[in-house]
């Protein structure tokens, strides 16, 4: 392993380890729902990282300057969308009886709610000079998979820690009240990016 594939999976360590609205939805996730049920979550989160990766470490040049020329407006649809899913966790109310919804149902919401942040983008051009890319689509896609490897890896300790307090949880509301405490996290996010637009 060379020097810039462990700068790549680093930086997705800390990508993933940053507190934001994702990693608190992991956390919720895995807190009422259990460790495979974060982890799906996590998977997604790390699957939509990577793409990102791909792109900015492919073509950051290209799409850098059109996502800054568009920064105000991709702020606010990211933090109303950010509100949306914290009100939709607050008010939704979980079912109690049935078939419960199996650990892969949170792969894909997750992958797609870490896509539409448009933004993520900027960060991995920023990184993109501190890689030896030189044009080369496999370097890309190699380095990328790094970052997909440091961003799951954190993603599944955070997983972990959401089950551990979920098996800990006198009943489901604790957990309910724990995946309230990450609605109101994640609307606090899409409120202070609404502000700062």
């Amino acid at each position: 392993m060379d020097a810039a594939w462990i700068r790549s999976l680093l930086f997705g360590a800390v990508l993933a380890g940053s507190i934001g609205p994702i990693a608190l939805l992991i956390l919720a996730t895995a807190a009422q729902r259990g460790f495979a049920a974060g982890a799906f979550a996590g998977l997604g989160a790390a699957l939509a990282d990577y793409v990102y990766a791909l792109v900015a470490f492919s073509a950051a040049a290209l799409l850098l300057p059109l996502l800054t020329a568009h920064a105000a407006t991709i702020r606010v649809a990211c933090g109303m969308l950010l509100v949306g899913l914290g009100l939709w966790m607050l008010l939704r109310r979980p079912a109690e009886s049935g078939r419960p919804a199996s650990a892969t149902a949170s792969l894909w919401p997750t992958f797609l709610l870490t896509l539409v942040n448009p933004m993520t983008i900027v960060v991995f051009a920023g990184f993109v000079p501190q890689l030896p890319l030189a044009g080369s689509p496999a370097t890309a896609a190699w380095l990328a998979f790094a970052l997909f490897l440091g961003s799951f890896g954190v993603a599944l300790a955070i997983a972990g820690v959401g089950a551990a307090i979920g098996a800990v949880a006198p009943g489901p509301r604790w957990r309910r009240a724990i995946s309230a405490a990450s609605a109101l996290g994640i609307m606090a996010f899409g409120i202070a990016g609404l502000a700062g637009a």
